[in-house]
């Protein structure tokens, strides 16, 4: 049985971790699968992690769901935008929506008082984990098959 048969998800931040295995989960459940990230086989990110979106998508494909890896940096409005275009003009529109962006673990600066971290690293920290969420809630409740 397969309850999520038809429907086409998004999940921003599949790349590894706990995006990866929602996605799975999704695939699993028949669910049209676009996994997001920025890394690839040929590019990686700033975070630089071996894993890759078109591994989060062969998993959702052998999951039973059918999933479709796209590179994309949650930060840029831009290529946010054309992605839920993309969906909308490969499916007709976009059923679920999973958040999870991240990718800022290697900022964090344990044991040192505030005044001493990175003011830069900790406003790219907020950007990762804040601005992203926004960005891409934004386009993709645009794409809202009930609006």
């Amino acid at each position: 049985m397969k309850p999520l048969e038809g429907k086409v998800a998004l999940v921003a931040g599949a790349t590894r971790g706990a995006g990866r295995g929602i996605a799975t989960e999704l695939g699993a459940a028949g669910a049209t699968v676009y996994v997001t990230g920025r890394t690839t086989r040929t590019q990686r990110s700033e975070y630089n992690r071996p894993e890759t979106i078109e591994e989060t998508a062969e998993l959702v494909n052998e999951a039973g769901g059918l999933g479709i890896p796209v590179q994309v940096d949650h930060l840029r409005s831009g290529q946010v935008e054309a992605l839920v275009a993309r969906i909308e003009k490969e499916q007709g529109r976009l059923d679920v929506l999973v958040n999870d962006i991240w990718g800022a673990e290697h900022l964090i600066e344990w044991n040192v008082p505030v005044w001493e971290h990175s003011l830069e690293g900790g406003l790219r920290m907020l950007r990762l984990a804040v601005d992203t969420h926004v960005i891409t809630s934004h386009y993709a409740a645009a794409a809202d098959p009930e609006r």
